[in-house]
């Protein structure tokens, strides 16, 4: 029998910031403490993801700078573009701000999330 049937398929939305640890520089997709050292975690604005990697910036959530402006390793705001590992994570492979803990459809253009490798 298909566990799924009746399901709503999963749609990832899109993410506006991911949260790292100025320490550890641990990535998390849920506001909170670090997982290794228990330190505040910091909203980044999440720019783009491309080649297993988050790029994003530490102008924090609610900034509207765009990947398509980054320059030199600078944001469109100025400051330097962190690059996370979004690895075993789902992400779009369109490349749209999209990361997910699960598998599902991107919220942006509806493409099927891969697992990040």
């Amino acid at each position: 029998k298909d566990e799924k049937a009746g399901l709503a398929e999963y749609t990832a939305p899109a993410v506006k910031a991911a949260y790292v640890c100025p320490d550890c520089h641990v990535m998390a997709l849920q506001a909170g403490n670090c997982s290794k050292c228990g330190k505040a975690m910091m909203a980044m604005h999440l720019l783009a993801v491309k080649g297993g990697e988050a790029m994003l910036c530490s102008c924090g959530a609610d900034c509207t700078c765009a990947a398509k402006d980054m320059k030199d390793g600078k944001c469109s705001c100025g400051k330097d573009v962190v690059k996370m590992s979004v690895k075993g994570m789902y992400v779009c492979p369109k490349h749209c701000p999209v990361i997910s803990e699960k598998a599902g459809k991107c919220g942006v253009c509806g493409a099927e999330l891969k697992k990040a490798e």
